[in-house]
C-alpha cells in the first residue's frame, strides 16, 4: 500500500499524524530544477523530510454563522541543490516550509471561499489524496527565486564583486581637461562684431 495515499477528510477528522523522509529522485519536478553538474549519486543522497498533521474544528464564517472545518498542517525541510546565479556553481540551499491548509470538498468550494489576507489556502480533498505530491508542490514554492551562496567560493575576474555580491560597474575614465562649450560661445559674446559695435 502507497504511505502517500490518504483519505484526508477521515485524517483530518480522526487528527492523524504521518510522516516520512523523501528522496529528492522521487519528486520528478524537482530534479528538474537540479543543476546538470550534480552527480546521480548527489541527487540520490538529497532526503527531505515532511509532516503532516490532520485537525477538525469548529470555526465562525465570515457571516457568523459557526461551522465544522478540517485542516492539514504540512511541514517539509531538506537540502536542494541549485545553482547559484552569482557564481554559476551548484550549491546546497536548505529549505524549509510550513504550512496550514483548510480542507474543501471541491473546487467550486475553494472558489467560494473570501479572498482575504488572513485565510488559510484551501486544499481539495480526496478519498485517495497523494501527499507526495503536495510534499513536492511546498518545496517547489519553498525554492527561492534567486539562489546563491552566502558567500561564494570563488567568482571568475569578470565579476568583479561589491558587498552585495553584484558586479560593480566598471568606473568611469578620467576626462582630460577640455575646455568647456560655454566658454568658446562667452569668448564670442565677448569680441566686438565686425562693425566695432
Amino acid at each position: 500500500m502507497n504511505e502517500y495515499i490518504v483519505d484526508l477528510f477521515e485524517f483530518a477528522r480522526t487528527g492523524r499524524v504521518a510522516e516520512g523522509d523523501v528522496q529528492l529522485a522521487a519528486l520528478p519536478r524537482m530534479v528538474t530544477e537540479v543543476p546538470a553538474e550534480v552527480s546521480e549519486a548527489g541527487r540520490t543522497q538529497s532526503v527531505f523530510h515532511w509532516r503532516a498533521e490532520g485537525s477538525e474544528k469548529q470555526v465562525l464564517r465570515a457571516d457568523g454563522s459557526p461551522t465544522v472545518a478540517q485542516f492539514l498542517t504540512l511541514t517539509v525541510e531538506g537540502p536542494m541543490w541549485l545553482e547559484c546565479q552569482r557564481c554559476l556553481t551548484p550549491y546546497q540551499e536548505p529549505l524549509d516550509s510550513e504550512t496550514t491548509f483548510e480542507i474543501v470538498r471541491d473546487d467550486a468550494a475553494a472558489e467560494a471561499r473570501p479572498l482575504d489576507e488572513d485565510e488559510l489556502e484551501a486544499l481539495v480533498g480526496s478519498k485517495h489524496f497523494d501527499l507526495r505530491e503536495l510534499v513536492e508542490e511546498e518545496l517547489l514554492l519553498a525554492l527561492p527565486i534567486v539562489p546563491k551562496h552566502e558567500v561564494c567560493p570563488s567568482v571568475h575576474d569578470s565579476l568583479a564583486t561589491g558587498s552585495d555580491g553584484l558586479a560593480e560597474p566598471a568606473p568611469e575614465p578620467e576626462e582630460e581637461d577640455k575646455p568647456s562649450p560655454f566658454a568658446a560661445l562667452a569668448a564670442l559674446k565677448r569680441s566686438p562684431d565686425k562693425d566695432g559695435k
